[in-house]
């Protein structure tokens, strides 16, 4: 697998997972919701595990870099898609943050290869 689609795949995950617990804990109190919330998050978020070990098998020698771009887009996927389906409006100084996250995460990778062939 590329690095790429795998990159994709691990942020897809934890982004879901994101969702489900929010989704989980969304003021209904609901113990119900809160358990399903719980179960499915980490029955998606664990196993992307998987998928950040290959990107580091795929990255030997940049393992640093491999945990920036998978964190990074973990995160910024979770921030964006948590604002939109849960209705928060983000602050300028959010918006600021996101793209702080996003620019640091570009000017890291520029340093060198991102993979072995």
């Amino acid at each position: 697998m590329n690095l790429i689609l795998l990159l994709i795949l691990f942020w897809s995950m934890q982004i879901f997972a994101n969702v489900a617990f929010k989704w989980g804990t969304d003021g209904t109190g609901s113990r119900r919701r809160w358990w399903t919330g719980f179960v499915v998050g980490n029955a998606v978020g664990a196993p992307s595990i998987y998928f950040l070990m290959k990107i580091y098998g795929l990255m030997p020698a940049n393992s640093n870099l491999a945990a920036v771009l998978a964190g990074s887009g973990g995160f910024i996927g979770s921030q964006l898609l948590l604002a939109r389906l849960f209705h928060s409006r983000l602050t300028l100084l959010q918006w600021c943050g996101i793209a702080l996250v996003a620019t640091g995460s570009a000017v890291a990778t520029l340093g060198g290869p991102t993979a072995t062939p």
